[in-house]
């Protein structure tokens, strides 16, 4: 990170109850006065005092075509169901897990031979390629929130 001039800072949850680790990582990325704050691999849920603080610029990628599979594991969630798409969706984070305006979604086929790992590792360039394109339509101001809606220009 120190290389490409990004700061770094780690934010440990240990010791800290969920609020006080939130207002903890809050502050760290106040400071630095972010634009957006993109969960990549961030696999806990925010409290509501910190997706406040930043409303609509929390972006959230999450490994299925939302609303289907809300929550942890959603890829075995999706193989106990026999499932012939699977997808990622990048959203703006609300109080609501999972639940936030959709910025963009994609899917490929899968089928019967397709274990909850081959969903997985499947999956993970489409989860790259929709937040990438979400990233490219948010920075490039293209991106409105209407309600729980967003209208790409």
């Amino acid at each position: 990170m120190e290389r490409f001039g990004i700061p770094f800072e780690l934010v440990s949850h240990e010791g800290l109850s969920r609020e006080e680790h939130d207002q903890r990582m809050g502050d760290a990325i106040a400071a630095h006065e972010p634009d957006y704050v993109v969960l990549a691999k961030y696999m806990r849920v925010l409290t509501p005092e910190f997706v406040a603080r930043f409303p609509n610029k929390i972006i959230n990628i999450h490994h299925s075509f939302l609303p289907a599979f809300i929550g942890a594991r959603p890829y075995h969630q999706a193989y106990e169901r026999g499932v012939k798409i699977i997808g990622a969706t990048a959203h703006y984070v609300n109080d609501n897990l999972d639940e936030g305006p959709i910025i963009m979604q994609d899917v490929i086929h899968v089928d019967h031979t397709y274990t909850a790992e081959d969903m997985m590792r499947a999956g993970r360039d489409v989860e790259k390629n929709v937040l990438s394109r979400a990233l490219y339509q948010v920075l490039a101001q293209r991106v409105f929130v209407y309600g729980n809606r967003t209208i790409i220009l």
